[in-house]
Formats: structure tokens, C-alpha cells, sequence
């Protein structure tokens, strides 16, 4: 009996706390649920903030929702669609940063949400492009081909600009980039703009063949895909298998191109050809300028490729002149010299053949070599 009555107790006990638990996990994940619900309404309205460019404003919703998230991203066992929020808010906020040219601050989001577990190899790769284009923003910024947006002084660039430069000299903006395309490669092996970006940064690695691989890979992917950089090989990869680069390309490549080949002078030219006649007149000491603007031009960017101080002489070279649309800017680049009664010459893409000879004549109305 006494027996009977201790049994009867422990399962009512048992029972009641089995219903205390039950409800305690209820309101819990009541709580968590409602939790769940103002920070996805935060985000949001990050989101709207940040399409609107307001990105200051989109980081602190951005931030707030993270807070108000009931779960961080570094519990172990978080289940997916909580780990997908976690990611688009801390990779919303690098890429807010990054609009901003905050680029420590973008770079610091993009590896949160790189470590943060269950994301898809998508996520991955996005973050790791966001990743590697804000470090080459660095680079850019050390050599002078970038400027800020956020509003710094002159004092606070050059500060900003001789920090990155002591950076990279220790770590390699260059090398850092590179890890993260070839990550993002290895990911997704159909992502051209990684494999794009990828050769890019072992073309100014010098690892030529690497990048041919690389090049290869985007052209296989989509023949006609964009030459965002303006970057020779891959024309020249482009024109290998037949494939036709518009004139459009060309002209843009011309004054846009990003100079990858480094001369005896120490200077950075677009083209093994520039790098050629940079090189030759080098060795014959004749001093040269490299790409800088002609103020009497009509035009406010009108460059020669080179000017020697010492002759009054300008020097280019038209390397596509057999392309149609690229002859319409040949043509009208050599009329403003003959504008400005400005000594000129060019060569051209038959001229490639023997530079050096093909100066050497071109130059003997102005100095004798």
C-alpha cells in the first residue's frame, strides 16, 4: 500500500515537471520565435536603408538585428536558416563598409561571416570576392589608382595611403587577393568573375602561365565575357582562338588598361610593346614622360603614350590599327598633334616586329641613334 502511494507520487511529480519543462520550452521558444521576428523586420529595413545608399544607417540596423538575434552564429549546433541570417547581416554590413571605403571594417564582416557555420558554398564565394576586391582596393590605394569616397583629407589619404604601404610591404595585398579568387575557384568551379579576378592577380604576380589557366578557364566558360580590367593577355588569349575583340574593347583597353609590365626605368606600361620602347629609349638616355595628360589638348584627357622633354617629341603606338573602330581613334589622336604643330610619331601593329629598327628610322628627322 505504502508502496502503491510512493509510485503514484513520483510519477505525479514526474508528470508535473514534465509539464513545467514543456511550458518553459513553450515560452522560450515563444521568446525566441518573437525575437526572430523584429530582427528579421530590422534587417529589413537595413535592407531598404542600404539600397537607398544610406549605409551608415543600414550598418547600425544591421547591427541592432545581430543584437536582438537570439542566436550569435557561434553556437555549434545552429540550424540553417538561422546561420543564413547571421551571414547576410554581417555580409550586408562588408559590403555597406566597402560602399564606404571602410576597408578595414569590411574586410573584419566579411571574415565573420566566413566562419560562421552551415552557409552554403555560395555565401562562401560572395564573401570571399567581397573579400579580395576590398584588399585590392588597398593596393590600388598605395599606388595612387584609388581614390576614397569617404570624404578624407588630403593629410588623412596620404596617411591612410603610406599605412597600406607598410602593410603590404609585410603581407601582400596582391598574394592576400589572389588566396581569395582561388578560393572562391575552388568553391565554384563555374564563377568567371572568380576565375577572371584569379588571372588578374597572377598577371601582376607574373605567374603568366597561371594566369593563361586562369584565362582560359573564363574564356571557356563564356567567350564573350567582358575584359573588365582591360587587361592584353587576356585579348591576346581572346584572339588565339579566334575569337573577335570589338574596337570598342580595344579603344577602352587603350586608355584604360592597367599597366602590368614593369620597365627598366621602374615605370608600369600597359603592353610588352610599350614596355619595349620605354626600354630602348632608356638605353639610348633619352628621358621620357609615360602616359601623362597634354594640356594643350583639345580634350582634357588626351595622353601620349610618351613624351621626351629633351626632342619635344611625342611617341605612341597603335597596336590594333587593322580594327575598325579602333582606327576611328587612331585617326583622331594623330589629328591633334597635327592641331598643335606637335612633333609625332607612331607605330603600329606591323612596327612590333622590330621596335627598335622601326624607331631608329622614325627618329632621325629629330636625333640620330
Amino acid at each position: 500500500m505504502v508502496i502503491s502511494h510512493i509510485k503514484r507520487f513520483f510519477a505525479n511529480q514526474s508528470r508535473r515537471l514534465k509539464e513545467i519543462s514543456t511550458d518553459k520550452g513553450k515560452t522560450e521558444s515563444f521568446r525566441e520565435t518573437e525575437e526572430m521576428r523584429k530582427a528579421e523586420e530590422m534587417k529589413r529595413e537595413a535592407d531598404r536603408l542600404a539600397q537607398l545608399k544610406q549605409y551608415n544607417a543600414a550598418i547600425e540596423e544591421y547591427s541592432k538585428a545581430l543584437e536582438y538575434y537570439p542566436y550569435k552564429g557561434s553556437e555549434k549546433d545552429i540550424f540553417k536558416n538561422a546561420s543564413e541570417f547571421i551571414f547576410k547581416c554581417n555580409y550586408n554590413i562588408a559590403a555597406c563598409f566597402s560602399y564606404l571605403d571602410c576597408f578595414e571594417e569590411a574586410i573584419d564582416f566579411f571574415d565573420r561571416s566566413l566562419i560562421i557555420g552551415q552557409v552554403d558554398d555560395e555565401n562562401k564565394v560572395k564573401a570571399l570576392m567581397g573579400k579580395g576586391t576590398t584588399i585590392y582596393r588597398k593596393k590600388m590605394l598605395v599606388e595612387g589608382r584609388y581614390r576614397v569616397s569617404n570624404y578624407l583629407s588630403d593629410a588623412e589619404l596620404s596617411r591612410k595611403a603610406e599605412e597600406y604601404k607598410k602593410e603590404d610591404e609585410k603581407k601582400n595585398f596582391i598574394r592576400m587577393s589572389h588566396e581569395c579568387y582561388r578560393l572562391a575557384a575552388d568553391l565554384d568551379r563555374n564563377n568567371i568573375d572568380a576565375w577572371y579576378s584569379k588571372g588578374h592577380m597572377e598577371l601582376l604576380m607574373n605567374k603568366i602561365k597561371d594566369a593563361v589557366q586562369s584565362f582560359d578557364n573564363v574564356i571557356t566558360l563564356n567567350k564573350n565575357y567582358e575584359n573588365k580590367e582591360s587587361l592584353e593577355l587576356f585579348d591576346e588569349i581572346k584572339r588565339e582562338k579566334g575569337i573577335t575583340v570589338k574596337g570598342s574593347e580595344l579603344v577602352a583597353r587603350e586608355y584604360n588598361a592597367e599597366p602590368t609590365f614593369k620597365t627598366k626605368t621602374g615605370h608600369m606600361v600597359r603592353s610588352r610593346s610599350e614596355m619595349m620602347i620605354a626600354n630602348f629609349l632608356y638605353e639610348n638616355n633619352l628621358l621620357f614622360q609615360y602616359n601623362t595628360v597634354a594640356t594643350w589638348a583639345d580634350s582634357d584627357d588626351f595622353k601620349p603614350s610618351f613624351f621626351i622633354p629633351r626632342l619635344d617629341v611625342y611617341i605612341d603606338h597603335f597596336q590594333y590599327d587593322n580594327v575598325k573602330d579602333y582606327q576611328k581613334m587612331m585617326r583622331s589622336k594623330i589629328k591633334q598633334y597635327e592641331k598643335h604643330r606637335k612633333k609625332h610619331l607612331f607605330l603600329t601593329s606591323e612596327d612590333e616586329k622590330n621596335i627598335e629598327e622601326t624607331i631608329k628610322l622614325k627618329m632621325k628627322p629629330y636625333i640620330i641613334l
